[in-house]
């Protein structure tokens, strides 16, 4: 038994591999995508366009939006059913994610009064010209 390719670069004897070499070269086969991780990266990739006279890169996602905006003004009914009902989801998915600030609980709510007392502290003790000790309980 030799070394090198013939033996997946196995040292003869010992059955290790050589220093440097793993047995599997190509390494773990990647895991397939799922479609909508497909869609998603291919939404992401940048495209040049030219726009008032000015050369960039934006994502496809937003080419395509231009593009549907673009032709709902210019009186494309389909487009105009399409932009209308994409932005009317965008909306509701705004507004659900910008639903208000979460009620904290009570120990929560002690605990913020707590940090915002000692930075309050902090701060006064500053103005006062005297540094304080950060590593001080307070």
């Amino acid at each position: 038994m030799g070394d090198g390719p013939s033996n997946g670069g196995r040292h003869g004897e010992t059955g290790r591999f050589l220093k440097g070499q793993s047995g599997n070269r190509l390494g773990r086969p990647r895991k397939p995508k799922s479609v909508g991780a497909a869609i998603t990266g291919a939404f992401a990739e940048k495209v040049p366009i030219n726009e008032g006279g000015r050369r960039r890169r934006i994502t496809k996602l937003e080419a395509a939006a231009k593009q549907v905006a673009n032709k709902s003004a210019s009186g494309d009914t389909k487009s105009i059913k399409l932009g209308l009902e994409l932005a009317r989801k965008a909306e509701e998915q705004q507004s659900r994610s910008f639903a208000g600030p979460a009620q904290l609980s009570e120990t929560d709510q002690q605990i913020a009064a707590r940090f915002v007392a000692r930075i309050q502290k902090i701060l006064k003790e500053k103005d006062d010209g005297h540094d304080p000790d950060p590593t001080e309980a307070g």
